[in-house]
């Protein structure tokens, strides 16, 4: 009996080392085939990706182009116009009196004419140093 016990002792335990194993061997497989999904999965995402990028660039390209098209078509043309103001645009509300004199001067000097004294009277030379 004892010979018939540790045979059924050793077939119980054959067998459990037998699904340990087949445990072991489904979860390798079951990880493989999960990680050959992930990467399947992966590469569809990243040839989708590259696929947009080479659009974008495409459009990017056709943009460019059509500026410089644009840009070769376009002319820049510069107006110069000349305004004269008859009348002065201060008047003597906003200003005191020596405020216009002074406005009137640099009027005169921008427009080169000689400057005038705001009394009317012309200006004397300084006197220089005593000799």
């Amino acid at each position: 009996m004892i010979g018939r016990a540790h045979l059924i002792l050793g077939a119980a335990l054959a067998a459990c080392l037998a699904g340990m194993g087949g445990f072991a061997y489904g979860a390798r497989v079951g990880a493989a085939q999960e990680q050959a999904a992930q990467k399947r999965a992966d590469d569809a995402r990243e040839t989708q990706r590259q696929q947009l990028q080479a659009r974008l660039d495409a459009s990017a390209q056709r943009a460019q182009a059509a500026e410089y098209a644009r840009q070769g078509d376009v002319r820049e043309i510069y107006h110069e116009s000349q305004k004269i103001i008859e009348r002065p645009v201060y008047g003597a509300m906003c200003v005191d009196a020596d405020g216009v004199g002074l406005l009137d001067r640099a009027a005169a000097t921008a427009n080169g004419e000689g400057a005038r004294d705001p009394a009317g009277a012309t200006a004397a030379p300084a006197p220089g140093p005593a000799d």
